[in-house]
Formats: C-alpha cells, sequence, structure tokens
C-alpha cells in the first residue's frame, strides 16, 4: 500500500505538471503594437493596437495565425533585430485577426471558427509547388505580391512526407521599372472615357447618317451639297472616334509612375482579400485566380476596409493602381478571361448590388417592413454555388439570384432588384 500511495502520489504529480504545462501552452495574452491604419486617400498613420489571440511568450503566433519568414517553421519573435519584418509581422497579425473576427461574428461562418492555424509567410520569394510546397527560388522569384496557398502534402512515396495547411503568402517589396511591365489594355482614363462615350455618339451619328443617306434618295442632285458634306463629316467623326479608342488603348504606360512597388505585407486591403479567399477556400480554390473568385475576394475585403479606392498606393510602400468599387465599367465576355482577373468589373457589380440592397431595405423598413435581406449574408451563400470554373454572366449570377430565393424575405422584390443591377452592369 506504501508503494502503490507513493506510485499514485507521483501519478498525480506528473499529472498535474503536464496539466499545468498544457494550460501554460494554450494560454492567450495581448501585446501592443503599431500597425498601419488608412486615412482617406493614399494616408495612412500607424497607431498603437493590442494584437488578441497571441500565445504568452515572445513571438507573432497564436491558435489562429504563425508568423514566419520565409519559408521558416519557427514564429518571428517580438525582439528580431529585423525592425521592418517586426512591423510586417504585427501589421499582418492586426488585419489577419480584424478580418477572421468579420467572418465569424458578421458572416456567421461556420467554415472560419475551425480552420486549423493558418501559416502566414513574410518576405517570400519562393513560388507555390503542390507537390513540394516551395519551389526553388533560383528558378523562379516573386515579388511585389501575395497569394492564399491551399493545404496540401509531399507525395506519399517519400519518408515521413512533409504536410502544411492553409497558408497566406507576402513576397517582398521590389521596385521595379513600370514602363517595363505594363501591358497597355485601356486601363487609363482618356481611353475609358472615350469607351464610355463610344455607345451613344456612334448611335447618334450613325443615325444621322442613315437620314442622311435616305434623304439623299429623294432629293435633287443639284441639292445634294450640303446633305454629302454632313455625311463626310459624320464618318469623319466616327473615324476620329474609334482611331482615337485604338490609340489611348496602349497609352497606360504614360498613366503610372515611373516604378512600381508593392509592400503588400503593409495594405490592408490586400490583408483582408488573401484572408477572405482562405474563408472561401471551402468551395473556391484558392490556386485559381480567375474573375470571380478575385471579385468575391474583392468585395468582402472592401466591407471590411470600407474604402472605395480599394488597394490604392501608400506613400512609401504602394504605388498599386487602384480598383473601384463604384466603377461604371459595363460587362464584355473580354472579362471572363483570366487575364482579366485583376479587373474591378465583378467587385464593382457585386458593390451595386449592395447600394441597391441597402436602398430597397431601407424603404421597407420605413414602411414597417422586414428588410429583404442581408445582402453580405446573401453574396456568402452565393459562394457555396460557385467553384473555379464559373463565369460572371451566368456563374456568378445564377448563384446570386439562387441565394436570394433561398434567403430573401421577398424573393419577388430580391430577384427584381439583382436583375435591374444586372441590366445596370450591362448583363442583359
Amino acid at each position: 500500500m506504501i508503494i502503490l500511495t507513493h506510485l499514485l502520489n507521483k501519478s498525480f504529480l506528473g499529472l498535474f505538471l503536464f496539466s499545468s504545462l498544457a494550460a501554460a501552452d494554450v494560454s492567450v495574452c495581448s501585446k501592443e503594437f503599431d500597425v498601419l491604419i488608412r486615412d482617406k486617400g493614399d494616408k495612412y498613420s500607424f497607431v498603437s493596437k493590442s494584437l488578441e489571440g497571441l500565445y504568452c511568450g515572445n513571438k507573432f503566433e497564436g491558435k489562429s495565425f504563425k508568423i514566419v519568414k520565409g519559408t521558416s517553421d519557427e514564429a518571428i519573435e517580438f525582439n528580431n533585430e529585423d525592425k521592418k519584418l517586426v512591423r510586417k509581422a504585427a501589421n499582418v497579425y492586426y488585419h489577419l485577426t480584424l478580418a477572421r473576427n468579420y467572418w465569424i461574428n458578421n458572416i456567421k461562418s461556420d467554415f472560419v471558427p475551425n480552420l486549423p492555424q493558418v501559416v502566414v509567410r513574410l518576405d517570400i520569394t519562393n513560388a507555390f509547388s503542390d507537390v513540394r510546397h516551395f519551389k526553388n527560388e533560383e528558378l523562379e522569384k516573386n515579388y511585389n505580391n501575395a497569394w492564399s496557398i491551399p493545404e496540401g502534402h509531399e507525395p506519399d512515396f517519400l519518408n515521413n512526407p512533409k504536410k502544411w495547411t492553409k497558408e497566406i503568402w507576402f513576397s517582398p517589396m521590389k521596385q521595379l521599372s513600370t514602363r517595363d511591365l505594363v501591358t497597355s489594355q485601356g486601363s487609363n482614363p482618356i481611353h475609358e472615357s472615350l469607351v464610355l462615350v463610344k455607345d451613344p455618339l456612334v448611335g447618334s451619328l450613325g443615325n444621322s447618317l442613315i437620314y442622311t443617306g435616305l434623304r439623299l434618295t429623294v432629293t435633287p442632285a443639284i441639292n445634294q451639297g450640303p446633305l454629302l458634306q454632313t455625311a463626310v463629316t459624320n464618318l469623319g467623326m466616327l473615324a476620329i472616334l474609334y482611331g482615337s479608342i485604338e490609340i489611348t488603348k496602349h497609352m497606360d504606360k504614360f498613366f503610372v509612375d515611373k516604378y512600381y512597388y508593392i509592400d503588400t505585407a503593409m495594405v490592408p486591403e490586400i490583408i483582408y482579400h488573401e484572408f477572405a479567399h482562405i474563408a472561401m477556400s471551402d468551395h473556391l480554390k484558392t490556386v485559381h485566380s480567375v474573375p470571380v473568385i478575385e471579385g468575391m475576394a474583392d468585395y468582402f475585403a472592401s466591407v471590411i476596409a470600407n474604402r472605395r479606392k480599394m488597394y490604392d498606393q501608400l506613400k512609401g510602400f504602394s504605388t498599386n493602381r487602384f480598383k473601384d468599387t463604384e466603377s461604371k465599367l459595363l460587362y464584355s465576355p473580354f472579362l471572363e478571361g483570366a487575364w482579366n482577373a485583376t479587373s474591378d468589373f465583378t467587385l464593382s457589380l457585386l458593390w451595386k448590388g449592395r447600394i441597391e440592397f441597402d436602398v430597397i431595405n431601407e424603404n421597407r423598413i420605413k414602411k414597417g417592413q422586414a428588410p429583404v435581406a442581408d445582402y453580405d449574408q446573401l453574396v456568402f451563400k452565393a459562394h457555396l454555388g460557385l467553384d473555379e470554373t464559373s463565369d460572371i454572366a451566368n456563374g456568378l449570377t445564377k448563384a446570386l439570384v439562387d441565394s436570394c430565393k433561398e434567403s430573401c424575405q421577398s424573393v419577388r422584390a430580391g430577384v427584381n432588384t439583382l436583375q435591374y443591377v444586372f441590366e445596370e452592369k450591362g448583363l442583359n
């Protein structure tokens, strides 16, 4: 009995020590750091904020996020001698936590709270490999970018194949010559303005030419001079219009800064965008950069950031061109291509829906009626009907309508509002 009691006492002591260590491992603390907070335009300030959910200690790691450098598996320490790296780590941790809280508290996602720890890699220049995790950086180096990486593992035939969970990568900033990078797509303001006025002008001039042609058929030859002059003038205006559109299409490089760079880990909207990819990765694969997937992530990033001009330049951190939530760009099949994943059309389509649902919801509330729908929830539920093959004209519009049919208080009012939005954005 004495020996047994002694063993039991030792076991109890061991259990107590193990429990204490386990409790210490999962205990969390907060830590104050300066993080970048955007103001209007390209203005910003560094504000002291509390980083919540950190494991107690001296590293940027908690249950939800672990911030590392490059291909390392070790969390960055608070006292790392690279102060810029520490600033980046604090910034991404704070804004990722902000984004995660939005998806849990506002969107009510069941998926996000159960995500395993997301590893966040700063200053990583490697490209992603779905079989090796990291590609050899000597073959390809990346700068000025950010990615969301799916979970995966090395081939099973390897001894102890390595596994990894979902990750977010932020490559380092590098100053590059803009003139060497820009491939003109007509994104400059002169070209876009000409495109906007093209249809009404062409319609007006075309009708004038038709009318002039009809008059020529019934007007005596001696009186046809002024009519022919009008026809020539209209044809000349059409030629100038189409010529100007074609010329200005290739002028993008004259409307950008001399150098391009972006420190993605310091731009809050980019951080929100990348986490949106993670939050919707139950249905939308993170490795497919297509207009629908990028536009959905843009939309939720815009809601969190509460900004019209997304990803706009930040002095010293970014010369990036912004995406406009209220862009007047109309639909074209050209926008479906993967090369147009960076377009702001999908973002502006979804944002137009938000504006119109705000109007109809407010009107119904004034009448004592329930809102048609929580539009952010409607968009969120739409992602359940999308995948990496979905297009805008058929896939996204159908998913939005189906989501409304499932959750709108008044399906007729909701679907009618969506149809109005589609028509306003050129999706007839």
